[in-house]
C-alpha cells in the first residue's frame, strides 16, 4: 500500500527540485502512463528527472508476463520505482478513471503510446478500425476525468494512411477535448525506449514514422 504526499498534484514531487525536461515532459509534472510495454518509455522519462516521484507508470500486462517476455521490463521497472515512481499492472485504460489507486488523483499529462487493441485472423479492415476507434474513444473518456485544470492528453501513432482513419481529434471532440497541437514523434529522443506491439505480444514494433496529438 502506498502513501501518497500531493504537492501541485504529483505524487511525492517536492517544489525546490531543480525542473529538468524531456522534450515535452517535465518534472514538475504530474505524468500518467497508460499501456506501457516494458516500461522503457517511462523509464527514458525517469532517468532524465533523476527523481521520478512525479511519474505514475501502468500497463495492462501482468508482471508475470513481463518478467517472461520482456527482457528488460524488470530492470527498467526497478528504475522507476528506484526513483520514487510508482508502478502499477493490469490497468485496463479503458476502465482506470475508476482505478481505487488512481480515480482521486489528477494529472497534467497523460500519455498513450501508440494504443493497439491486436488484430484477429481473418478479420476485415473495418473492423479493426472501429476497435481501435472505441479503444482510443474510451481511452479519452476516462482521460479527461483524471486531469488537471491544465492538463493534457498525449496520444503516439504511426502517421500512416490506416491510423489517420482513426481521427482522433473527432473521436476528442465527442469527448469533449480539442485538438491542441500534433508534433513529430521521434523514439530517438527517449534514450532506451524500444515500442511493444501491444497486449500479450513479446515484439518489437518500430516507433518511426510516427506523430503526438495533443489534446485537452
Amino acid at each position: 500500500w502506498w502513501v501518497f504526499g500531493f504537492v501541485r498534484g504529483c505524487w511525492g514531487f517536492e517544489e525546490k527540485e531543480a525542473e529538468r525536461w524531456l522534450k515535452h515532459y517535465s518534472s514538475r509534472q504530474s505524468i500518467l502512463l497508460v499501456g506501457e510495454g516494458d516500461f522503457s518509455f517511462s523509464a527514458s522519462l525517469a532517468m532524465a528527472f533523476g527523481s521520478a516521484s512525479n511519474i505514475v507508470a501502468t500497463s495492462l500486462n501482468t508482471e508475470s508476463f513481463l518478467r517472461k517476455n520482456y527482457r528488460n521490463a524488470m530492470s527498467n521497472i526497478q528504475k522507476l520505482t528506484s526513483r520514487g515512481a510508482k508502478v502499477l499492472h493490469g490497468v485496463d485504460a479503458t476502465e482506470m478513471a475508476t482505478h481505487p489507486l488512481l480515480r482521486d488523483h489528477k494529472f497534467d499529462r497523460i500519455i498513450f503510446n501508440f494504443p493497439l487493441s491486436g488484430f484477429f485472423h481473418n478479420e476485415s479492415a473495418e473492423s479493426v478500425l472501429r476497435r481501435h476507434r472505441e479503444l482510443v474513444r474510451l481511452f479519452m473518456a476516462n482521460a479527461k476525468k483524471m486531469l488537471g485544470s491544465r492538463g493534457e492528453i498525449h496520444i503516439t501513432h504511426k502517421s500512416s494512411r490506416s491510423y489517420k482513419e482513426w481521427q482522433l481529434e473527432e473521436l476528442g471532440s465527442s469527448e469533449g477535448l480539442r485538438l491542441i497541437e500534433e508534433v513529430p514523434f521521434n523514439p530517438a529522443d527517449y534514450p532506451g525506449y524500444e515500442n511493444k506491439y501491444g497486449f500479450g505480444a513479446t515484439r518489437t514494433s518500430p516507433a518511426t514514422r510516427a506523430i503526438v496529438t495533443n489534446l485537452g
